[in-house]
């Protein structure tokens, strides 16, 4: 997703150099409570005199705050509205911190994730993507349309068993199509992550119809990007497709003589079982003690991608970012001090929202930047400058001055959060979770 163009080719120089990144990493993990000792310091002042060019090319790190409001209307600004901008806040901080990964398990459960994005560039009217469900279902869905007339993309459920199904829409969102690929991602991801009311009908046996009557209305103009993510249940086994179809046809009544749509090369769609996954840190942050810490998301190794199955041809896939799984990081903090969260993208180009949720059940929408679309731009080039094998070598993580940082707000052990996250389409990974004493 940024996707066919953008997120693979960061991806492949991701893999290539270890970290597309501004943050410069380790064959092996340190700790958190590792001393600071003299062959750390010299480590780090080998790694500072190569970092001169580096430190000449980037601003200082750029810290985004939450805007005030919490609902998906929030403001989307371009980058040159924001430069104009003396709203903008910025922190200065000493162009290099020593970091510590934050130790963490994981584990996946959930519904069943339907991942439909090939073809990414459709050329004629089918089937993108089709299965069957019964349970718990997520389906995500990125598509431009490459044909020269307006068209239509729609989820069509048809219910083949013996009963009526029960239909639960728990929470989703689709931006209205645009060829701004960035400003569609950020809006799909806002749509999802806010406040949502259940929504719930009935498919009677042998019923076709749309999941979200939207869907029939919503019309992509050439070269539009369309992109969706709704999670529902069923009560009965529901063949699920996803088409794209001229815009003034019946979607329900279109799929009965569509044909399925060949992958193209890259193959990004399957059904991938247990579409949830759970990071917890092992221990609880202590911002006395523990320093910076961090933790990456979506970047293969940590993080692994998830293997699924293309039910069109059985063949097996691989979820090249987790597009679609949804993300519980559960990150407890100890003490009365509060400790700082941020999100920052490694990968390039990011513009995303998350959701954060304290103990005491209040929950808020974070847009990751808050003022501006996105951010991030040139963190995939970071690596290409002199000091990062040496980094390496050295066992030391380190937070440059040219990182950008979105605030995802400060906690104590009161208030210790659960965010929930999920990579964003048209956006590059992997993304970093970091933890520091607010002070």
């Amino acid at each position: 997703m940024s996707l066919a163009k953008k997120l693979k080719s960061h991806l492949s120089a991701f893999f290539a150099s270890t970290a597309a990144c501004s943050l410069l990493f380790t064959a092996s993990t340190a700790s958190a409570d590792t001393p600071q000792d003299v062959s750390l310091v010299a480590g780090m002042d080998s790694l500072e005199a190569s970092r001169t060019d580096l430190r000449s090319r980037t601003d200082d790190t750029r810290i985004v705050t939450q805007a005030a409001t919490t609902t998906a209307e929030s403001r989307l600004v371009s980058r040159r509205a924001e430069d104009e901008s003396t709203a903008q806040p910025v922190r200065r901080r000493p162009l290099s911190r020593i970091m510590h990964q934050l130790k963490t398990t994981q584990t996946d459960g959930g519904g069943t994730l339907l991942f439909s994005d090939s073809p990414e560039y459709a050329t004629e009217d089918g089937i993108l993507y089709r299965d069957t469900v019964q349970g718990a279902a997520r389906v995500l869905y990125y598509h431009v349309n490459r044909m020269d007339a307006p068209k239509k993309v729609a989820i069509v459920l048809e219910n083949r068993s013996n009963g009526t199904s029960m239909i639960t829409v728990s929470r989703g969102g689709a931006s209205q199509p645009s060829p701004h690929y960035l400003d569609v991602g950020k809006a799909t991801q806002a749509l999802y992550f806010d406040d949502q009311q259940p929504q719930r009908f009935f498919l009677k046996k042998g019923e076709r119809r749309v999941l979200v009557q939207d869907m029939d209305t919503t019309v992509l103009q050439p070269e539009d990007l369309v992109y969706g993510c709704y999670d529902f249940t069923t009560t009965q086994a529901v063949r699920t497709s996803v088409v794209i179809c001229p815009s003034d046809a019946d979607p329900a009544a279109f799929v009965r003589h569509a044909r399925i749509l060949p992958a193209d090369d890259l193959r990004l769609r399957g059904t991938f079982a247990k579409a949830d996954r759970t990071i917890r840190a092992t221990h609880a942050y202590n911002p006395n003690k523990d320093g910076i810490a961090y933790f990456l998301l979506a970047d293969n190794e940590s993080d692994l991608y998830r293997k699924g199955i293309d039910a069109t041809d059985g063949s097996e896939t691989l979820n090249y970012g987790n597009y679609g799984i949804l993300y519980h990081l559960e990150i407890p903090v100890a003490g009365q001090e509060k400790t700082q969260f941020y999100l920052s993208p490694f990968g390039g180009t990011y513009a995303g929202a998350m959701r954060v949720t304290t103990p005491d059940k209040r929950s808020q929408l974070l847009l990751t930047p808050s003022d501006t679309t996105y951010f991030g731009e040139g963190t995939d080039h970071m690596t290409e400058y002199s000091g990062i094998e040496r980094a390496k070598e050295s066992g030391l993580a380190i937070l440059t001055d040219g990182m950008e940082l979105s605030d995802l707000g400060r906690y104590n052990a009161r208030t210790a959060p659960t965010f929930e996250f999920s990579p964003p389409g048209a956006s590059n990974l992997p993304v970093a979770i970091i933890l520091m004493p607010e002070n």
